[in-house]
């Protein structure tokens, strides 16, 4: 019996996910009016009138519902850019009231979201935005992170009921003892590297120091726990300059009478992606608004078209979209699933690794046509051109011919 694994789930070319970075109990107050505007909210505003959560879901995701998003999250006091930001914000923890928790809760509850770690107060600010110390680069020896990550892991179950099955480093920054800091916290997965730009980030911390343009999009694990590690491997931005091309100018004008070529000539980014069975992970904020006047990008507000365009692009290709924990789930099962034919229509499947996987699902290709699958459960899997999703169960599966 010819049996294989498939890379991704339901054999997709790729999965998808959108990675939104500082979702946060946080309003920058830019232009000074005492009210929450479009662009200012990082999630203080919540689901409510000019919230960034709502243009994301009413803009950006309203013809694109199966894209699945995960939110990194500073779960305490989130800091400002700079020590004596002249524009006011507004930064609270995220289970200051009881309102607040309900609205994050909410988010992670939703099977489209999940809300991942992304550190306490992500940083310290200094006197200039060029010298803010990432979260990660502050921590003085190993058992300072452990105890801060730890913190702010309570302050995650106390919001969520449980505590997070990943995160990312903030601003991709780390030091020589991060990587154990995750590893001994008890992380599934966690993103440690921005990835995009691979012939430009020679020397580039955040980059990593993988430079194979196969293996370095590609899932790794790192630690003595053996945490997934996911890349982000594509700019939500890619296409922004030439949506937002300025009229005033030569070179906007002809990125404007150019367009189409430009736009099909960085798509293939996406292309490479998808030839190598490679992870397209979207990298964007929920804001562009700082409290040091500067514009955070990528955000979602300025690449809205971008991301659109690329949504359009991968909808009538077979893609699976994710979230990181489910991609860092299915990961792990492919990689300790062994399958033993047991006759001609009869094999067993077991799950030999130690990692708890909520969802053991996986998918493989069975060279034989027109039949189903009888699991030991007695339930019968359809399968789509030879692909089954089944799940991974003690006993006996049958092959039935149709």
């Amino acid at each position: 019996m010819n049996i294989h694994i498939c890379k991704w789930y339901n054999n997709a070319v790729s999965p998808v996910l959108l990675l939104i970075d500082d979702l946060a109990n946080v309003w920058v107050d830019v232009n000074g009016n005492g009210k929450i505007d479009l662009e200012e909210d990082w999630g203080y505003g919540k689901n409510g009138e000019n919230s960034s959560f709502r243009f994301l879901n009413e803009v950006i995701l309203k013809d694109f519902t199966y894209v699945k998003t995960t939110f990194f999250v500073p779960v305490g006091i989130r800091a400002g850019m700079i020590q004596s930001p002249e524009i006011k914000s507004i930064s609270k923890i995220i289970n200051c009231d009881d309102e607040t928790k309900a609205f994050f809760k909410a988010i992670n509850d939703n099977t489209n979201f999940e809300i991942a770690y992304h550190g306490t107060t992500h940083g310290k600010p200094c006197k200039t935005r060029n010298d803010f110390k990432q979260e990660w680069q502050l921590y003085k020896d190993i058992n300072d992170a452990v105890r801060t990550i730890n913190r702010g892991k309570e302050i995650y179950k106390d919001v969520f009921d449980c505590y997070p099955s990943g995160g990312k480093y903030c601003g991709y920054e780390s030091n020589d003892f991060s990587d154990e800091s995750i590893d001994k916290t008890s992380f599934m997965w966690w993103c440690r590297f921005y990835n995009r730009g691979l012939t430009k980030q020679k020397n580039c911390s955040i980059g990593g120091s993988d430079f194979n343009p196969i293996t370095n999009f590609d899932i790794k694990t790192f630690g003595i726990n053996s945490v997934v590690d996911i890349p982000t491997t594509l700019n939500g931005a890619l296409l922004t300059s030439i949506f937002n091309a300025d009229k005033r100018t030569l070179k906007g004008n002809i990125k404007i009478i150019l367009k189409h070529y430009l736009i099909n000539k960085r798509l293939k980014e996406i292309d490479f992606l998808l030839k190598n069975n490679l992870i397209i992970s979207i990298q964007e904020h929920i804001s562009p608004a700082r409290d040091d006047g500067r514009r955070q990008t990528p955000n979602i507000f300025d690449d809205a078209d971008s991301l659109k365009c690329i949504f359009n692009y991968l909808k009538n290709k077979n893609m699976w979209y994710c979230t990181a924990t489910e991609l860092a789930e299915y990961y792990i099962l492919r990689n300790n699933v062994h399958i033993r034919a047991i006759s001609e229509n009869e094999f067993k499947v077991n799950y030999i690794g130690t990692k708890e996987i909520k969802n053991k699902i996986i998918s493989i290709k069975l060279h034989m046509k027109n039949v189903t699958i009888l699991q030991p459960d007695n339930r019968i899997i359809k399968g789509n051109n030879g692909v089954f999703n089944i799940n991974v169960e003690e006993g006996l599966y049958k092959v039935v011919k149709l």
